[in-house]
């Protein structure tokens, strides 16, 4: 077996990360069995597409606390014994819809993704000279199962081309480099530093009304 190949243990602890009380759970049980934490990705998340005023308030709820407050709480938890051995590597996974105008229909993933990337950058200021390293990840369209789980797998394959999409080893691998090169913020992909280039340059009515295009590609608005 591959863990035998690397000598290595796996330990899998389960947590709902949309329970409030999950992050503190998690550390405890963490704590409770001796393990010490040098890497945290912070890569769950979810989204809702049917619109603002057609979703439940508590998946709103749940979307806000699994990816944004629990990896603030999770990092908060886990980052000062990193301080203390002085080293760790905290990867929090954004997208490049943090650094995009916010779209109708997936109206509150782009403003989390943004808080994310804010707040990995004061982090990885605050934390610098440590020895523990904190980057946010921004990718773009990427081949795994997200689009098949929230039902827009149709839509994003008819609304872009191929060339768009990048592999989810090639995206780990870019957040890997950056994070133990200590950048504060990666963007896999040409193209995707190209939109998020434009989005930040762009006046804002523009910008807005470029995204508002692709919500109605994907029909959600």
């Amino acid at each position: 077996m591959l863990r035998d190949q690397l000598a290595t243990k796996v330990t899998v602890i389960a947590a709902d990360l949309a329970d409030p009380d999950a992050p503190s759970v998690f550390f405890d049980e963490v704590v409770r069995q001796g393990l010490a934490i040098d890497g945290l990705i912070n890569n769950a998340g979810f989204s809702r597409t049917a619109g603002f005023l057609n979703t439940d308030p508590a998946d709103h709820a749940a979307m806000i606390r699994v990816m944004l407050t629990a990896p603030i709480a999770l990092a908060r938890l886990f980052a000062p014994a990193m301080v203390e051995r002085g080293y760790g590597r905290i990867l929090n996974i954004a997208s490049l819809a943090g650094q995009m105008p916010a779209t109708g229909g997936d109206t509150l993933y782009g403003p989390i993704k943004s808080f994310l990337i804010k707040a990995s950058q004061g982090l990885h200021l605050e934390l610098a000279g440590t020895g523990v390293h904190v980057t946010a990840l921004c990718p773009g369209y990427t081949l795994t199962e997200f689009h098949d789980v929230n039902g827009t797998r149709s839509e994003v394959s008819s609304a872009y081309p191929a060339w768009m999409w990048q592999t989810a080893e090639h995206v780990a691998r870019v957040g890997y480099a950056a994070c133990e090169a200590n950048r504060p913020k990666v963007t896999p992909g040409v193209m995707n530093n190209v939109m998020a280039g434009l989005a930040k340059h762009l006046p804002d009515a523009l910008a807005l009304k470029m995204v508002g295009g692709h919500a109605k590609r994907l029909k959600r608005i």
